[in-house]
């Protein structure tokens, strides 16, 4: 059997899928261990709807290529960040954020977009102009309309002209539009049915896991025995 020889860049998502709710989100040392060795020979990025001052306390130790923050709202790698949302959105996010005050709604902001925690009971009830919701279970991110994890993907992938072959892991609503915009399409165990239906590859372990033994199947080329690539 022929060993890898395609370049892999790996997109994941954070919660339910590198990390698992029942610990609090905290990632196990094995998985950050598991990343970092993987990115000596793979790019490795996590998409992620969490801004980065949580991350910095739930993901101590993991070393990704990159992140793309805030739902793919913009990416930080080596230290510097790269926006990829245009400037008229900061003046629209003030004026969403007076309608969400008008109408009581409890919202937190991010560099980018605003988060509405627990409040799926508010999926029908919030109506905005030129801004969307997405949802992740039962909390919303507000953005610009044209951002989502894929968006934010496509534009890191053309920030470092990557050329090979792209697997979105992921296990919720939000990572839909990431698997739109990768070659390969993989749920964990624990991800939603929509997910898995439309995923190339249903892994048999729950979160980190489960991407454990995918990165695993890419470094020994077993990848091709279950993905037709």
């Amino acid at each position: 059997m022929n060993l890898v020889i395609e370049m892999f860049l790996v997109a994941s998502d954070y919660d339910r899928t590198l990390a698992s709710e029942e610990n609090g989100f905290i990632l196990s040392k094995d998985v950050a261990e598991k990343v970092n060795n993987f990115v000596k020979k793979y790019p490795f990025v996590v998409v992620t709807g969490r801004e980065k001052r949580f991350i910095n306390i739930l993901a101590k130790g993991l070393k990704p290529t990159a992140w793309i923050l805030e739902n793919g709202s913009f990416a930080l790698m080596d230290d510097k960040e790269y926006y990829f949302v245009e400037n008229d959105w900061f003046n629209l996010r003030e004026n969403i954020i007076r309608k969400l005050d008008e109408m009581g709604i409890k919202y937190s902001v991010g560099k980018v977009i605003i988060y509405l925690d627990n409040a799926v009971h508010l999926k029908n009830k919030i109506f905005l102009e030129n801004a969307s919701i997405e949802w992740n279970r039962s909390d919303g991110m507000i953005m610009p309309t044209y951002i989502n994890k894929g968006f934010g993907l496509k534009k890191f992938l053309q920030l470092i002209n990557f050329k090979g072959k792209t697997i979105g892991i992921g296990d919720s609503e939000n990572d839909i539009n990431l698997f739109k915009n990768v070659d390969y399409k993989v749920a964990v165990h624990n991800a939603l049915k929509e997910i898995k239906d439309i995923a190339d590859l249903v892994l048999d372990e729950d979160n980190g896991k489960g991407v454990s033994k995918l990165l695993d199947m890419i470094l020994t080329g077993e990848i091709y025995k279950v993905i037709k690539i």
